[in-house]
Formats: structure tokens, sequence, C-alpha cells
């Protein structure tokens, strides 16, 4: 199997190596909490470096301006049409002026969700009991092997009982397949399977870990709590320092 880290996963070993230092003193959800707020200010930071603040705030101004035009009862028809085609225009022209920027700032965000789908996503089963596994083509079977002393591993054998493939796996990835075109950017952390090998992915039904205990099943997982800080601190960012 070819291992290989993704661009977007360049920054996961310094990302794990603060992660580790945190849990001397925090819980995991608290972590993923300040990964939300880090994700927030590093994303909201990038966007007011690289747009143009000023020019979006002059266009923020004409725009009020011609919505209190628009609404005086007095204009003409001919006056409120050429205020809408104005309006549309300044709207186009902001939308080309935050793409980019916000396009850039979003990049940091996909890292950090990328490597906390992995550090946080699922956890290996509890001592005794084995994950079931899928393989494709089910000509293959695959199958569980727990160590007491070192990392579990997959083995995928076939109609013979013949081992083909055998899989370390140092971290709860649930998922191995072939390399595919975007691997470039995400990669696998347990690596790919050979292209020009029979087995062409390797499912495991691996138990994803829990941080909330109320509320749905699909709100329970890391995503909510990160998301939310996210989300709020962005908001508060944007409000404290006016940015555009």
């Amino acid at each position: 199997m070819s291992v290989k880290m993704g661009l977007l996963d360049l920054p996961s070993p310094a990302l794990s190596w603060l992660d580790a230092s945190l849990a001397t003193a925090l819980p995991s959800t608290a972590r993923i909490v300040i990964w939300g707020t880090v994700g927030a200010a590093v994303s909201m930071s990038l966007y007011w470096l690289l747009s143009p603040q000023q020019q979006l705030a002059r266009i923020a101004i004409g725009e009020r301006r011609l919505k209190m035009a628009m609404r005086d009862g007095g204009a003409e028809m001919a006056d409120d049409l050429a205020s809408a085609g104005r309006l549309l225009w300044l709207a186009i022209t902001r939308i080309g002026l935050m793409l980019v920027p916000a396009l850039v700032s979003a990049v940091p965000v996909v890292c950090l969700m990328t490597w906390l789908h992995t550090h946080y996503g699922h956890e290996f089963p509890p001592p005794g009991q084995k994950a079931s596994i899928r393989v494709e083509p089910a000509a293959f079977e695959g199958r569980w092997i727990a160590h007491e002393d070192r990392a579990p591993r997959v083995d995928v054998v076939d109609d013979r009982g013949i081992v083909v493939h055998s899989v370390s796996m140092p971290a709860p990835v649930p998922l191995i397949h072939k390399r595919v075109w975007w691997s470039f950017l995400i990669g696998n952390p347990l690596g790919y399977l050979p292209s020009a090998g029979s087995v062409e992915r390797i499912e495991i039904n691996l138990p994803e870990r829990r941080y909330l205990f109320v509320g749905p099943e699909w709100i329970r997982g890391w995503e909510a709590p990160f998301m939310t800080a996210l989300l709020v601190g962005s908001v508060l960012l944007k409000l404290s320092f006016r940015i555009r």
C-alpha cells in the first residue's frame, strides 16, 4: 500500500501535537470547541487581510443610498430603473471582491475539518469485540485482527482462505480504497490499495465517537461542537471588527 499525505493534510502533524498537549488539561469536547474557535480566528483574519475592506465599505454606503433613493416615492420610473441597475452592479462588484478572499480563508477550516474527521471521528472497538468489514468485490472477505500490544489490522482473504492483503491500522479510519483524483488534496492515513490489485475497497464499521449526550444521533459527533464554535466565533469577530 502507498502512503501519502494530501495538501490539506500538511498541518495534521502539528495539529496532532498541539491537541496532545491540550489533552493533558482539557477533555475532548472542550478541545473541539477550541479548534472551532481557532478556525474562526484564522479564517476571519485571512479574509480581513486579503479583502479590500475600504472598498467594500464604500460599496455598502452606496448600496444604502441607492435603496433609500428607491424607497422615495417621488422618484421617477426612469430614476428607479437606473438605481436598480446601479444597485445590481454594486452587488456583483461586491461579490467579485469577496469571492477569492472568502475561498482562500476557507482553506484553514477545511484543513481543520479534514484532520478532525480522522482524529475525532471514529474509535476502535472495545477489547473483545470485532469490527464488521465489507470488501469490494464481495468475493473477498475481511477479517478484524486485534492485538494487545500493537495496532489492530485487517486481513483480506480470498475464497480459499488465503490472505491477499493485510492492512495495519494505527488510526481508526473506516475506509481504505485505491488512489483517486482528489487524493492529492486529502490523503488517507492508512494509505491506498494497489491500483493494479483486485481489491477495490475496504469498509470497516468502526464505532463513531460521541461528544454530546442529548439530541439525535447525527448531532452527537465532533461536527456539532466544532461548527457551533466556528460560526459563533466568526459572527462575533465580524461584528466586533466590522468586517465586511
